[in-house]
């Protein structure tokens, strides 16, 4: 079953790739979306807010939120933005386990690539995640993701149940940018363990910095894509 928030977010994508809906046009008031498809207000705030996120809306301040042109690409694959919500767009239902879900003190090297000073308390979350009734295939990726304590009210959700992406949008955090490094790495034993591979398989290898709103870093995630299991495609718009 789709989350509730699609029933609003697939229905303002029909409206503005329909071209009713134009850049610079203004959507509904929350409210009204609510009244719309009997939903709550948290559901039309994470499904507006993803939409932000992936460049179609813009919201302005004290006026509303407004279609705005995406400067993205066309179609991108599963690590450009959500994996979650990619793999939702192509009619994938993911499972996740969750390995590793606590507070910790980031070692120098997690404190130098989320900005803080050393010694401080981050939230690090390790999934495994795997198209649903597909489980004895194996997790299509590991993802260690590493948060500043900013984004404490994590702690409070079940990520086999939800993504981080909406429990961030639940929370009206909108994303400023997310930047990724992509290279190409051979798995350790323990990691090909978990995704039960060879040792030293092929894998992607995506790194990636988000920032909030306030220009903060707030994640700082590791994912290892097992080659044998993915494929990636990205088409540009010229």
């Amino acid at each position: 079953m789709k989350p509730l928030y699609t029933k609003v977010s697939d229905y303002v994508m029909e409206k503005i790739q329909s071209g009713e809906w134009p850049v610079g046009h203004m959507l509904p008031a929350e409210m009204e979306l609510c009244r719309q498809f009997n939903v709550s207000r948290t559901s039309v705030r994470t499904a507006l807010l993803s939409l932000v996120n992936e460049g179609y809306l813009v919201r302005k301040k004290g006026h509303g939120t407004f279609v705005t042109a995406p400067q993205r690409v066309e179609e991108s694959t599963v690590f450009i933005e959500s994996f979650a919500e990619e793999m939702h767009k192509r009619g994938y239902e993911i499972t996740t386990e969750v390995l590793e879900f606590r507070i910790m003190r980031a070692d120098e090297r997690i404190c130098k690539h989320l900005e803080l000073p050393p010694k401080s308390n981050i939230l690090k979350l390790s999934r495994l995640r795997y198209c649903k009734d597909s489980f004895e295939e194996g997790p299509i990726v590991l993802t260690t993701s590493f948060y500043t304590m900013k984004l404490d009210y994590l702690q409070r959700y079940d990520f086999t149940k939800t993504s981080v992406h909406q429990a961030m949008a639940e929370h009206n955090m909108a994303k400023k940018y997310t930047e990724k490094h992509i290279n190409v790495a051979t798995l350790d034993a323990r990691t090909s363990r978990l995704i039960g591979v060879e040792n030293a398989s092929p894998s992607l290898f995506i790194t990636s910095y988000t920032r909030d709103l306030d220009d903060e870093l707030v994640e700082y995630c590791e994912s290892y894509y097992p080659a044998s299991r993915n494929e990636f495609i990205l088409k540009i718009r010229l």
